[in-house]
């Protein structure tokens, strides 16, 4: 009995760390594509890289 919990817990604090694992890589990827949106808007003095990218995403989205 005891170590079907052993292996119950050890299961469930996998599953948490995979989940946590797979989030902290989905914010560094976006804070990746961010600051290049940044640089990108600071060289060239407009915000037109950030509306380009904008009307990118909502036309993936409609399709």
């Amino acid at each position: 009995m005891e170590d079907t919990i052993g292996l119950l817990m050890l299961g469930i604090v996998t599953l948490c760390f995979g989940f946590l694992s797979g989030f902290q890589m989905a914010h560094i990827h976006y804070n990746k594509r961010l600051v290049r949106l940044v640089k990108r808007c600071i060289h060239s003095g407009t915000i037109a890289p950030i509306l380009v990218e904008l009307e990118n995403n909502h036309s993936k989205n409609l399709k």
